[in-house]
């Protein structure tokens, strides 16, 4: 009789502490889009991107040689020569005409040689019996008084140019009778975009006769 009553006891304990405890708390509803705050999400950090130790490095742009963009240098230590065969009979006369540079001597360079075709340093009413210069230096040269003769890489140091055929009362210096008459040489070095100053070969000569003298 005395294990009944524990045994009931016991029982009507385990009833009571079921009755007690309260349901256990619900997760939290998800509010629908209709009423929902919305807010800003956090994001979420990511790591940034590395070059595999394989990947080459990213390419740089190029930047422009200013060596090869600027102009080639000034031709110096210029030289003219002349050479005739055949001066008794002008009309069958050879001549050739040189003109050597000691610089500039680099490779993509061109040397370009004109005849000045007019004499720019003449005054314009010269006293008789003078003489001077057809060109100085610092003179403007347009491509209105210039004439191309010969072209040659730098790296040559020198070009010449022949034809037959001459005058016996040169006007200037001597030239091809097919073209224009000139009276003074010059050169200038060419680059990829530039050109140099011009470098005076012959300077030529103007001269004005004295009273006595005939003009041929």
């Amino acid at each position: 009789m005395a294990y009944s009553r524990v045994a009931l006891a016991v029982i009507v304990a385990c009833v009571v502490a079921a009755c007690g405890a309260g349901p256990a708390p619900s997760a939290a509803s998800v509010p629908t889009s209709g009423n929902a705050v919305t807010g800003t999400p956090i994001p979420t950090a990511s790591a940034s991107p590395r070059l595999a130790a394989t990947d080459p490095p990213p390419s740089a742009i190029p930047s422009p040689d200013p060596a090869s963009a600027a102009a080639p240098p000034k031709p110096s230590g210029v030289t003219f020569d002349e050479k005739r065969k055949g001066d008794e009979d002008p009309s069958t006369t050879e001549i050739t005409q040189l003109v050597r540079w000691d610089g500039p001597r680099s490779d993509g360079v061109e040397i370009q040689v004109y005849g000045v075709t007019a004499c720019l340093a003449r005054p314009a009413n010269p006293a008789p019996a003078t003489s001077g210069p057809c060109l100085v230096e610092h003179t403007p040269l347009p491509a209105s008084v210039r004439t191309l003769l010969a072209t040659a890489p730098a790296s040559d140091g020198a070009v010449s140019w022949t034809w037959t055929g001459t005058f016996d009362c040169e006007i200037g210096l001597a030239y091809d009778p097919d073209g224009p008459a000139y009276y003074a040489l010059v050169l200038a070095a060419y680059g990829a975009s530039d050109h140099s100053i011009f470098a005076i070969a012959a300077p030529g000569e103007w001269d004005e006769p004295g009273p006595d003298e005939i003009i041929c």
